[in-house]
């Protein structure tokens, strides 16, 4: 019944039924119902930890790490990564945990990753949108001729022609081709994204006829996008003043957008009415600083509005103008184009100043352009303390990935501050399992880097050490590092050492050391908070309580989110504590594990 619920879309229908099974049952399959319905329920707190309590009780699972991945996915959690790839691990047949982790990677950034499961996908099923996610990881990682080898083996077999067939003909330069196979797609479909394609293609292949193609186009549909793009053709030509006019009708719609607004601020400068221009700009950035909305348009805006004033007004007044429009405004944007002006125009005390307040406005997106500055000035000893500020603070992978490129750019960088890559290596390591194959690029520079840092200081163990953890988490197809560089550096160490100490043996601990380890509480780990000291308190001297029991010693209804909040600690470092032992009269039981 539960399953015909849940197969049917009633997942709390098929909810209820399994919490009436749980008691006393030994099949782990109502488990991981119970809580597969819980993450379509989107209570994805409690289906986290029904999933990590079940890792324990059926640790070798593909099923269940890999729906664990999804609720992480959902909640924005990196350690996702590491879920789908144990689930594909753990059972390479698995199809639907493929599909999740090859789509989770490529949504990711991260396409190098995804290829050998997409490829190993289709294989497997032979389903065309497997076929198309192997296409788009393939052009994603820069092998569009495989891509397109791949498409043709697939259309063999129906696959249709599509916007992917498309974006695959332009990443392999046929210009040509995807504008024939465009233009077909659009008579047969009268889609507009083929038609913008079909322009895009003439516009590269045949230039000349270009012009004519985009007028009947847009004659047969006044499409925004191609209208933008038949404007850009012609600002590309220096044709200025033919572009503002076939700019004209978006600037006349009501559903004028910004960046219609800063092509016509750009074409008007191209033209040489530079007070109009100029007028322009101004308007615009004050609404763009007003609604705050898309900060990488109002970087890209503000950009533009520098590189027009520097080259239409002498540097003071130009000087004057952008002071006007961004001093009385603290948004960290608008401090680092102040810098880089004053940065631009060699002013470099002022430049100093504020890449100062944009660090102190916002230390992530300030603190790094600020370092690099000093840096270039010379000033090592400041670039190092901000960027280990820096490093300490940031919460996200994606933000240290970034963080850990604009330290990896100069390489004179990474020798003059050995502590600054020695906690950039940490912090690295720290993520090591769920870092994209760019971070896992960028632990691997950072650890050569260790290794070479350690054979300068005649520390030969550590030195190996280094290289064996850096041949370990290269990617594969790695760009910027390779296994011979670790190999060439492991040479020169044992050339240099006069005992050759292996690297990989661990030292036994003394007796006392160990049997204080094995002494101690591993519930000290969990870092609990107070509220879970007391669950957890009362549990070891009672064995078992209801949620009602705990209800009444916490004295709060939140007890099911704590306890889900105890197991997943408890999961992270490898440990089961608690056991749901089903759900009786005054709701949910719950039993204390020993560790």
């Amino acid at each position: 019944m539960a399953l015909r619920l849940f197969e049917q879309g009633d997942y709390p229908g098929s909810y209820a039924v399994c919490r009436d099974l749980l008691p006393g049952s030994p099949d782990p399959s109502v488990s991981v119902l119970c809580a597969t319905n819980l993450f379509h329920m989107d209570r994805l707190d409690e289906a986290e930890a029904y999933f990590r309590d079940l890792i324990h009780s059926i640790p070798g699972s593909s099923h269940v790490h890999s729906y664990l991945g999804r609720i992480l996915e959902k909640k924005g959690d990196d350690g996702a990564l590491g879920e789908f790839a144990r689930a594909v691990s753990l059972d390479p047949g698995n199809l639907e945990a493929l599909r999740s982790y090859a789509s989770y990677v490529l949504a990711s950034g991260d396409p190098w990753r995804a290829v050998p499961v997409a490829r190993h996908l289709v294989a497997k099923s032979g389903r065309a949108d497997d076929a198309r996610l192997l296409v788009k990881t393939l052009r994603l990682a820069s092998m569009p001729e495989d891509a397109l080898l791949e498409w043709t083996r697939a259309a063999r077999h129906g696959l249709p022609v599509d916007s992917e067939y498309i974006h695959v003909l332009f990443a392999c330069g046929k210009h040509a081709d995807a504008a024939i196979a465009s233009r077909g797609e659009f008579e047969r479909t009268a889609d507009p994204v083929f038609a913008r394609f079909y322009c895009a293609g003439l516009a590269q292949s045949d230039p000349a006829s270009a012009p004519g193609e985009y007028e009947r186009i847009l004659a047969a549909t006044d499409d925004p996008g191609i209208r933008l793009d038949y404007v850009r053709l012609f600002k590309a030509r220096g044709e200025f003043a033919r572009a503002l006019n076939v700019l004209g009708p978006l600037l006349a719609s009501p559903a004028v957008r910004s960046m219609h607004l800063q092509e016509e601020c750009e074409l008007l400068a191209g033209m040489g009415k530079k007070e109009e221009a100029e007028l322009h700009y101004q308007r615009l950035i004050e609404k763009e600083l007003d609604l705050l909305g898309d900060l990488e348009f109002l970087r890209g805006l503000l950009s533009s509005y520098r590189g027009f004033l520097r080259s239409h007004y002498p540097v003071k007044e130009a000087e004057t103008l952008l002071l006007k429009r961004l001093s009385s405004h603290p948004e960290v944007t608008c401090l680092l184009a102040m810098a880089s002006f004053y940065e631009e125009i060699g002013d470099h005390s002022e430049s100093r100043s504020w890449y100062y307040r944009a660090y102190r406005s916002d230390f992530l997106t300030g603190g790094p352009e600020y370092a690099r500055f000093c840096e270039h000035q010379g000033d090592v000893r400041e670039c190092e303390k901000v960027m280990l500020y820096v490093l300490n603070s940031i919460k996200k992978n994606r933000d240290l990935i970034r963080v850990a490129g604009m330290v990896m750019e100069d390489t004179r960088a990474l020798y003059r501050m050995p502590r600054l890559m020695e906690r950039l290596k940490e912090r690295l390591q720290e993520r090591s399992g769920s870092l994209s194959s760019q971070g896992l690029e960028f632990l691997s520079l950072a650890l050569l880097v260790s290794a070479s840092h350690s054979l300068d200081a005649g520390d030969h163990v550590s030195c190996k050490r280094a290289c064996l953890e850096g041949l370990d988490v290269i990617p594969p197809g790695a760009r910027n590092i390779h296994p011979e560089d670790f190999l060439v550096l492991l040479e020169e160490c044992k050339a240099r050492s006069l005992c050759d100490v292996p690297a990989l043996v661990t030292a036994a601990l003394p007796r006392e050391e160990s049997a204080k380890i094995r002494d101690d509480d591993p519930l000290r780990a969990l870092d609990l908070d107070d509220q879970e000291k007391k669950i957890m308190d009362f549990l070891k001297t009672h064995h078992q309580a209801s949620e009602m029991d705990l209800r009444l010693l916490l004295g709060t209804r939140r007890v099911v989110g704590i306890v889900n909040r105890i197991i997943q600690k408890a999961s992270r470092q490898g440990l089961m504590v608690i056991d749901k032992k089903g759900v009786g009269k005054d709701g949910e039981i719950y039993a204390y594990r020993r560790t």
